[in-house]
């Protein structure tokens, strides 16, 4: 069986005219999104929690309805994990953290680290539809 790259799978998602198909224009804000969060993941100095917590700030504004069915429950989980503890209030119930920089700042950097995975495998999977090896 021969072994598409990753060059060769987004030719083959484009039409003759040379413009992006339904399916993948329907995700391409998330595509988007995550491909900016990889980057900072990849380059922001510090440690998965401090790394995760400045990727958070550039994917925030993704929603369930912005990926397929099959992965809404797993973006779901990513945003459930990030905001678990929730925010930080006052004696009036004035917000003093937000609750995702509250989690980032108590959760375990093996935690984060699997929060990071999970982003990495839904960017792949949104963006390839299967995993180039």
């Amino acid at each position: 069986m021969i072994k598409l790259t990753p060059i060769d799978r987004a030719r083959d998602q484009l039409t003759p005219s040379g413009t992006a198909t339904n399916s993948m224009k329907k995700h391409n804000y998330a595509v988007e999104k995550l491909t900016t969060a990889l980057s900072v993941l990849a380059s922001h100095p510090g440690d998965a929690r401090e790394r995760l917590g400045a990727a958070f700030l550039v994917f925030h504004t993704l929603s369930e309805k912005d990926f397929p069915a099959g992965l809404q429950a797993r973006w779901r989980w990513v945003l459930e994990q990030i905001n678990k503890l929730g925010p930080v209030l006052d004696h009036k119930g004035t917000v003093l953290q937000g609750s995702a920089e509250h989690t980032m700042r108590r959760i375990r950097k093996q935690t984060a680290s699997k929060i990071i995975k999970e982003i990495y495998e839904l960017y792949w999977e949104i963006s390839q539809n299967e995993r180039y090896l």
